[in-house]
């Protein structure tokens, strides 16, 4: 056998944990297109296939799954949420000790499926539990944010 190069490998690792219906999709494919071998060049094994019964996956082998870590981390960020009068992803983080980066995510999830609602941008995005709440924690943070003064800096003169 050749050595693949870490390209090769992982496309080979890929077609590997197809299922096969997509598997299949994808030969099919292949061999709909005018560049294609001719059908005697395929293996048997990939001719007999249609012979077994498609195996369907199970839900929880499916794509990605929600956990029920997950589903606690939704429902500790939810209850910070709306237990406060407005909140940027930073103050969720420090609140409920899950890291902002995943914080962002969770918050993004219960927005989408309303359960959050998020007004403003950036740096002065606030969630809360009903929109009125979050607009009005973005225009607070939008006054008492400081604006970037330039520096004024004396140079002293040696006499």
């Amino acid at each position: 056998m050749t050595k693949l190069d870490p390209f090769s490998l992982e496309i080979v690792r890929l077609v590997r944990n197809m299922s096969d219906e997509a598997l299949l999709a994808l030969v099919r494919n292949q061999l709909a297109s005018p560049q294609a071998h001719a059908v005697a060049a395929v293996p048997s094994k990939l001719q007999t296939t249609s012979a077994k019964p498609a195996q369907k996956r199970s839900k929880a082998t499916r794509g990605r799954r929600t956990s029920s870590k997950k589903q606690a981390s939704l429902t500790v960020v939810e209850r910070a949420v709306k237990a406060s009068g407005g909140m940027s992803a930073s103050q969720i983080a420090a609140k409920t000790g899950i890291p902002q980066a995943r914080v962002g995510g969770l918050c993004r999830e219960l927005k989408e499926a309303g359960r959050i609602h998020m007004a403003g941008s950036r740096r002065f995005a606030r969630y809360a539990g009903d929109a009125r709440t979050a607009q009005k924690a973005s225009v607070s943070a939008h006054k008492s944010a400081k604006s970037p003064k330039a520096k004024k800096t004396r140079k002293s003169r040696k006499g």
